[in-house]
């Protein structure tokens, strides 16, 4: 394998194709023209940066049968006379070179067990029909000791159901409290407790999929960015499920009290007068009765959505209340719904950078937050979270797919545009954690983190152009 741009920058083929047959042969078997998409040991660890390639030269063959026995091919990417045609009758197998040809294993990969790559997983979001059973049948189940089955790839197919559902839900939430009616409380929860699950196996997927989305209204598309954020920090303090969920709908449900205000101060582009200031904080008020009117409020859901706007200062509102007497709760929903307003498109502001804005939240921390739980969120949202639009040391830009939850100076990126900034047409992976050479010969590094919308990159369009 040449060690040219195609292990510079990872090729666009070498993502994984799902109609693929896999075959298991000896590492001394191995010839030039045969796609490898499987090792007998992690990638990590081997002279390989790519996780499945085209084996291109003797380098490359040498170094194969110097750390591994065994490797799978797979015919349909492979070239020459190791090609065939995927669903062709099975290839001989390498493995013995005077037994009769049988392949050692062999087995076209199966529905939702083969490798699916990232474009193709946000291919399959972005078409907007996975249901359920698709959904399981395409990403498989998630294996507790097998982390590729909660991959990114994976957990977005799994997920993306349940925010269609989630969106239905607060359709409906929406329709009830303008025409005065309760909002099922127990569906929100429901859709909650779902999304809590795939947090647990991958938050990445979720945070990816509120960025892919578009919404008209900045409240609706507000409500799901904090919920899922909300969700995301109580699981990574240690929360319990019981304690995470109610976050996530207090999230949900503490703008919705936004819906009794009138139109002209929602939508006003500058900025308010301070009589329209007291208006627009009426809605605090607002959100609490309606949570009031719902038989039964879950423990601890009016308490979080009625002080989500107090600060530590005592220049919150609506009572003004100081320290401890908000509630650890409370104020975390307060940060994230700061951190989650600041980062998103407004009538009257343009939005930030991640980094600009996890800035602006250490400039409140021990003035408006607690210094514990600012540096809790910073913690748990890194610099770059998934989504995030980044510029590389070689002047190209790319957006986080993953998150190196060990190294998070060093995720997993999708290179979208060029050095010069023009659309690559075949937008390549970069694994940071295993320091990928520049056309220079230094790492990949990443320089700074973009606004969303930098270079005119639309996040529901771009990726997927």
């Amino acid at each position: 394998m040449h060690a040219g741009d195609d292990r510079r920058t990872g090729s666009p083929g070498t993502e994984g194709r799902q109609d693929g047959r896999r075959e298991l042969i000896a590492a001394t078997d191995a010839s030039i023209g045969m796609f490898v998409v499987e090792l007998d040991r992690p990638w990590v660890g081997t002279p390989f940066l790519l996780q499945g390639f085209l084996i291109e030269d003797d380098e490359t063959l040498d170094q194969l049968r110097d750390c591994c026995r065994f490797l799978y091919i797979d015919r349909s990417r492979s070239v020459g006379e190791h090609y065939a045609a995927p669903g062709s009758a099975t290839p001989a197998s390498s493995v013995g070179r005077t037994a009769p040809p049988r392949p050692l294993v062999e087995a076209a990969a199966p529905s939702g067990a083969g490798p699916l790559s990232f474009l193709e997983a946000l291919a399959l979001v972005r078409k907007g029909s996975l249901d359920a059973t698709a959904a399981r049948r395409l990403a498989g189940d998630a294996v507790a000791d097998r982390p590729e089955t909660r991959s990114v790839e994976r957990e977005l197919i799994r997920v993306s159901p349940v925010v269609t559902q989630t969106e239905a839900v607060f359709d409906q939430v929406i329709a009830d409290v303008r025409e005065n009616r309760n909002p099922d409380i127990g569906q929100v929860t429901g859709c909650v407790d779902d999304m809590l699950q795939s947090v647990k196996r991958n938050p990445d997927a979720l945070l990816w999929l509120i960025r892919l989305k578009k919404y008209d209204l900045y409240s609706y598309r507000h409500a799901l960015d904090v919920t899922v954020h909300l969700m995301v920090f109580a699981h990574s303090l240690g929360f319990s499920e019981d304690g995470a969920t109610v976050m996530g709908v207090a999230g949900m449900m503490q703008d919705v009290g936004k819906l009794r205000l009138p139109e002209r101060v929602l939508q006003k582009a500058g900025r308010l007068s301070r009589l329209e200031m007291e208006i627009a904080k009426s809605h605090v008020e607002f959100s609490t009765r309606i949570i009031l009117q719902t038989p039964k409020p879950m423990p601890g859901l009016v308490e979080i959505v009625s002080r989500h706007h107090e600060r530590i200062d005592g220049t919150g509102y609506p009572a003004g209340l100081r320290n401890g007497a908000i509630g650890l709760r409370a104020e975390m929903s307060g940060l994230v719904d700061t951190f989650c307003a600041m980062t998103s498109k407004r009538t009257y502001e343009e939005p930030r950078s991640t980094q600009r804005a996890l800035e602006a939240l250490v400039q409140m921390r021990d003035v408006k937050f607690s210094a514990n739980v600012v540096d809790g969120f910073i913690q748990c949202i890194g610099l770059y979270p998934a989504g995030t639009l980044v510029e590389l040391n070689t002047g190209e830009v790319a957006v986080v797919i993953a998150q190196n939850r060990v190294r998070r100076m060093q995720p997993r990126v999708l290179v979208l545009l060029c050095a010069d900034k023009s659309p690559n047409r075949h937008p390549p992976t970069l694994d940071l954690l295993y320091s990928p050479q520049t056309p220079a010969g230094e790492p990949y590094r990443i320089l700074r983190a973009l606004p969303v919308g930098a270079y005119g990159i639309d996040p529901s369009e771009f990726y997927l152009s």
